[in-house]
């Protein structure tokens, strides 16, 4: 039985298509390097509150080539190192973000001055942020943890 051209050649593109996107990325020595992070218990619950809670809708963690100023954090503003795709790796999901109507969260770490002022901030929010006191001290901690890794 003779396999039609059109079939061979959608095969032959399934097989490209996986090897570009899959295989290529995965063989690059930087992104194998971004998956070895090692998260403590409570960030890694930290990032499933964020997710959870929808905070990836209003902030994004993902320095865009033009917003990124010297690579580093000088002033409250900046962004700090443009991303890079070994950053997100390991991520499943990846928390890259829809929309920035809030700041974005890439280096958040680098720009608060303590965990008990990011807390308070989250608890009673500001500016369009909404408060998050309905959530329990456990949850809060660990997003505090989560954030406090995002450096």
């Amino acid at each position: 039985m003779a396999v039609a051209s059109w079939v061979r050649f959608a095969l032959v593109a399934t097989v490209c298509g996986f090897a570009a996107t899959v295989l290529l990325p995965a063989a690059d020595p930087a992104v194998r390097a971004g998956r070895a992070a090692h998260v403590a218990p409570e960030a890694s619950y930290g990032r499933w509150v964020y997710a959870r809670e929808g905070c990836v809708a209003c902030h994004t963690q993902q320095v865009r080539a033009v917003e990124g100023r010297f690579g580093m954090v000088q002033e409250p503003q900046d962004l700090g190192q443009t991303s890079t795709p070994a950053q997100y790796a390991g991520q499943n999901p990846a928390l890259l973000g829809d929309l920035r109507l809030g700041p974005d969260l890439s280096h958040v770490a680098s720009r608060i001055r303590s965990a008990d002022e990011l807390r308070q901030l989250l608890r009673s929010g500001r500016g369009g942020m909404p408060p998050h006191a309905y959530l329990p001290d456990r949850d809060l901690d660990a997003l505090v943890a989560y954030l406090l890794t995002l450096r």
